[in-house]
């Protein structure tokens, strides 16, 4: 159970807070390459508790500036996209991509004032296809990350992101909780084959998991230079354990664990728009080959953790990436399959996950939980943000994370003879040559 400081301090990640001091030390996936269009038309985002606009200059730089005018506070929404800048149809001042006014057209030229004006404004670089910004104090800029998937061939990969309503954190636990697979992604019976099968698709080796019948799994956890790296320990055949071993690393990224063989891998990253809603991106790769067509059918079906079905788009932050099912529809609930056959009859295990995180509240209240130890790695994860924060605070140290090597890692599942250290027989399947 947190106390009330360490909850806020989890929760708040707006500037001047502790938790959005320490994120704004990484850099943060802003919107995809493709959104946007050299000379088109902005898009609203949301990222720690700031509005922005993302745009693509006719040069085709990618920017990134807060979204009210420094003039008299309009939107740069309307803002037209020049080959260095944006312009704001109010009055036509432009801004560079640093957040320099380059011309005040309304003022006379002997005023001068354009120098006196800096807009927020944050650097922004493309890899992987993504556009990523850094949103803190330029003295302690990094190299961008170096995630796995962000050196692949784009045939290799599967990118998709949508709008949440609740804190990050709630998410970002369900990204590291292994126990919640037997219930809530589950059949009611867990030898029924036919529904174990239909869960293979997912890719998470959650139909592995489920077979074993083991429904409690034993947690261990370990502190890394990266964040966490998580064990949860089920029994299975012949003198062995069936090991998820889930990644963590800050300030918002999971990694849960793949099938055994021939691994088609995947992330999250929880980013936070502001106290009450995040980002939700999930990506898939295959690190040796492009993902066949079938593959990329079922990620795209709604199935698996993607979310790809959303409403009319409306005129807001991710108003385009807004799911289709909401509260009000009980998420698509299938309430026949939900008695008869699943554990939860909301189709999808992204939606499954988020359903269940949405229905705590924007902002959960921990000091009202119970935990016990299948929380485990929760409390671990909990801990280790907390702490970097405060400690970022004192001036105590830097956070973890920072060097983009350390992102040289997957997640994985393994059969283990009981007798064996876990940590030591994972070594070669979690760490990635450099």
């Amino acid at each position: 159970m947190l106390t009330r400081e360490d909850n806020d301090i989890l929760t708040q990640v707006g500037p001047g807070t502790p938790m959005g001091a320490l994120m704004r030390r990484y850099w943060v996936p802003v919107v995809l390459s493709s959104e946007l269009e050299a000379g088109g038309r902005t898009k609203r985002v949301r990222i720690l508790g700031e509005s922005m606009v993302a745009f693509r200059t006719t040069r085709g730089e990618a920017g990134l500036l807060g979204e009210t005018c420094s003039h008299r506070r309009v939107s740069l929404y309307y803002g037209r996209v020049e080959p260095d800048g944006l312009r704001c149809c109010y009055h036509g001042w432009k801004y560079g991509l640093d957040g320099r006014c380059l011309e005040m057209p309304n003022e006379s030229p002997e005023t001068d004032f354009k120098h006196a004006v800096r807009h927020p404004a944050y650097p922004c670089r493309e890899r992987g296809g993504v556009v990523w910004a850094f949103m803190g104090d330029p003295a302690h800029m990094t190299d961008l990350p170096d995630f796995e998937w962000l050196g692949l061939a784009d045939n290799q990969r599967f990118i998709s992101k949508y709008y949440q309503s609740n804190n990050y954190f709630q998410a970002l636990e369900g990204g590291i909780d292994s126990s919640h697979i037997s219930f809530l992604h589950a059949p009611l019976d867990a030898t029924d084959r036919t529904s174990l099968e239909s869960l293979e698709k997912a890719g998470f080796g959650v139909d592995t998991a489920v077979g074993t019948t083991d429904r409690s799994p034993r947690f261990e956890v370990v502190d890394t230079d990266y964040g966490v790296m998580i064990g949860a320990r089920r029994n299975a055949p012949d003198d062995h354990y069936y090991w998820r071993i889930t990644q963590f690393l800050m300030p918002f990224y999971t990694m849960p664990p793949p099938q055994d063989e021939d691994p088609i891998l995947h992330s999250h990253a929880w980013v936070p728009a502001d106290d009450e809603h995040l980002i939700n991106w999930t990506i898939t790769w295959h690190p040796t080959r492009p993902l066949r067509e079938e593959e990329l059918a079922s990620l795209a079906d709604g199935f698996s953790s993607h979310i790809t079905r959303f409403g009319p788009p409306i005129n807001g932050p991710y108003g385009d990436v807004r799911p289709e099912a909401t509260p009000d529809d009980d998420y698509g609930m299938d309430w026949e399959a939900h008695r008869t056959r699943m554990f939860c009859g909301i189709p999808g295990f992204g939606m499954q996950d988020r359903a269940m995180t949405e229905s705590q509240g924007p902002i959960f209240d921990r000091t009202r939980e119970r935990l016990g130890t299948s929380d485990t790695a929760i409390i671990k994860v909990r801990k280790c943000l907390i702490d970097s924060a405060r400690m970022l605070r004192e001036g105590q140290a830097d956070p973890p994370g920072l060097d983009p090597k350390l992102h040289h890692v997957r997640a994985t599942s393994v059969r283990l003879p009981n007798d064996a250290a876990w940590v030591e027989a994972v070594q070669d399947r979690v760490n990635i040559a450099s």
